[in-house]
């Protein structure tokens, strides 16, 4: 099953945000409540946890690049990617 890991909304006013850093890579395997990466806003820089559990498929959105409040980041699912 996948889950889908989305900018979150950290609070009231928060539209938008950047992942300044993922504590995880791609294809390592993440357990709900890990740390999984590292959000900044105009106010505040929070660890964010991991939601779900599964490997950790490709990183869709580049650090420090300013997106939208639920804008997919990257997918949790059972079987780990391969490089083509």
């Amino acid at each position: 099953m996948a889950y889908k890991i989305v900018m979150p909304q950290l609070g009231l006013t928060m539209e938008e945000g950047s992942v300044s850093s993922w504590l995880k890579a791609p294809g390592d395997w993440v357990e709900k409540g890990d740390p999984l990466f590292i959000v900044e806003t105009d106010k505040i820089e929070m660890e964010v946890e991991s939601m779900g559990k599964g490997y950790l498929g490709t990183i869709q959105v580049e650090n420090g690049l300013k997106v939208p409040v639920g804008t997919l980041l990257a997918m949790l699912t059972d079987e780990r990617e391969t490089a083509a």
